[in-house]
């Protein structure tokens, strides 16, 4: 991001160890409960919950977040914004600590579709630090923006994934809209897209295994990088640490569910195929790629849209609030990551009580110009966002509605280099339309 020219502001609040665990997301040892923009009441959802809250309140232009199982699209759905859950591989993971890298995936967090895909197209590139971007080879690019047109959607043959709508009605009559719209801009709607139940009844456990066994394995490869001594180095120094008086006594103690998955993550076995149980969890993650893919070949199906969450955000911890309404069911998140496969999400308007409701549009492996069209076409015509009342401009600030100018962030940073001091924060990128302080 520095080299594209991008003034980083700082860090952000999230979900520890990415494992969540508090109601409504967002809260972390190191600095509490993050909360939603649009409901002080209700939470961020996570893991990137920070970084969620964050743009949705114009602190920055985008940030980033780490996805294992929907980190991204549950900020984006819950905080109104654009949301890139990349292709495995097309952006590298080197400097995340890993929770699983057959899973993670880094993405960008924005207010519109222009700037998600500007900030993505400065994080792809082959990276020897990761292996995985190797796969990448010819099929990254570093501009998507030329994908962005009001007809991208003209002809395209969009599934529509039932299985994951009846949380809230609200919800449902919004996305029953979306797919109108869809139609309206020259997609062909195909409905009642079934996930093969295979997929649906053996992820859970495929998931749990593989991100447990290589988080505790790659963690301690992680620790081991970090300098002297201060650091812990294993999972079981992590847990120590988690459960010591100065912890748990603390303003800000460990959430305990984030504590029952670290003690479920140390008694797995190895991360290797002498393990078993891991072996048929990665052969069980390629069975479910294999009958995905075979979704989208048998039904020629350019992408599948659902809900991003069947439910709007949630309270917080301590808060019992009547308003909220959730019938639990199965959520499509985690299948983007067992198959590697892309997901864009867009804001596609509001709950009665103003909470943000997002269209996910989920595609193959590297389909992300595409799913940034499509995207962007249904951005352009509903203009379905609407900033928070609760996080207007301060005093003698405009905040700029559209999207950045590609050389906007450019032309940032030429700045800051005349600057004697310069800020060298990590974490969320931003510029705002104010006189310099």
């Amino acid at each position: 991001m520095r080299d594209a020219g991008a003034i980083i502001l700082g860090k952000t609040n999230l979900d520890e160890w990415a494992h969540g665990g508090a109601p409504g997301g967002g809260y972390s040892s190191i600095a509490g409960q993050t909360l939603n923009p649009y409901n002080l009441n209700r939470g961020p959802a996570g893991s990137s919950a920070g970084t969620g809250a964050a743009i949705s309140a114009n602190f920055a232009v985008f940030g980033l977040g780490s996805d294992t199982g929907g980190s991204i699209r549950g900020p984006a759905a819950s905080n109104g914004l654009v949301g890139v859950k990349p292709t495995l591989g097309l952006t590298s993971r080197d400097g995340i600590i890993p929770f699983s890298l057959t899973l993670d995936v880094a993405g960008p967090l924005a207010r519109n579709v222009t700037d998600a895909a500007i900030a993505l197209g400065a994080m792809t590139g082959i990276d020897p630090s990761d292996p995985a971007t190797a796969g990448s080879a010819g099929q990254f690019l570093k501009d998507y923006t030329p994908f962005l047109t009001p007809n991208a959607l003209q002809g395209a043959r969009i599934g529509v994934a039932r299985q994951f709508f009846g949380g809230n009605t609200d919800i449902d009559s919004t996305i029953e809209a979306a797919i109108t719209t869809l139609r309206s801009l020259g997609a062909e709607i195909v409905d009642s897209i079934a996930f093969p139940s295979t997929v649906l009844s053996t992820r859970g456990s495929i998931y749990s295994v593989i991100s447990d066994t290589e988080f505790k394995a790659q963690l301690a490869d992680y620790l081991a990088t970090l300098p002297g001594t201060t650091f812990p180095k294993t999972l079981a120094d992590v847990i120590a640490i988690s459960q010591s008086a100065d912890v748990v006594n603390s303003p800000f103690p460990v959430n305990p569910q984030v504590i029952a998955r670290l003690l479920q993550a140390e008694v797995r076995g190895p991360a290797t195929n002498a393990n078993p149980e891991y072996a048929s969890a990665l052969a069980g993650r390629a069975t479910i790629e294999t009958l995905i893919l075979a979704l989208f070949d048998d039904n020629d199906l350019d992408a599948i849209v659902y809900p991003t969450s069947r439910c709007p955000a949630a309270p917080v911890s301590g808060i019992v609030d009547p308003t909220y309404v959730c019938s639990p069911g199965p959520s499509p998140t985690n299948i983007a990551n067992l198959t590697g496969f892309p997901d864009v999400q867009v804001p596609a308007g509001f709950t009665p009580d103003g909470l943000p409701i997002a269209l996910s549009f989920f595609g193959r492996a590297y389909s992300e110009p595409e799913l940034l069209g499509y995207a962007y076409a249904f951005e352009q015509t509903t203009n379905a966002r609407r900033p928070s009342p609760l996080a207007p401009p301060l005093p003698g600030e405009t905040i700029v509605p559209g999207p950045l100018p590609i050389f906007g962030a450019g032309i940032a940073f030429s700045f800051a280099r005349r600057m004697r001091k310069r800020i060298r924060l990590e974490g969320v990128t931003a510029r705002r339309e104010h006189r310099p302080c």
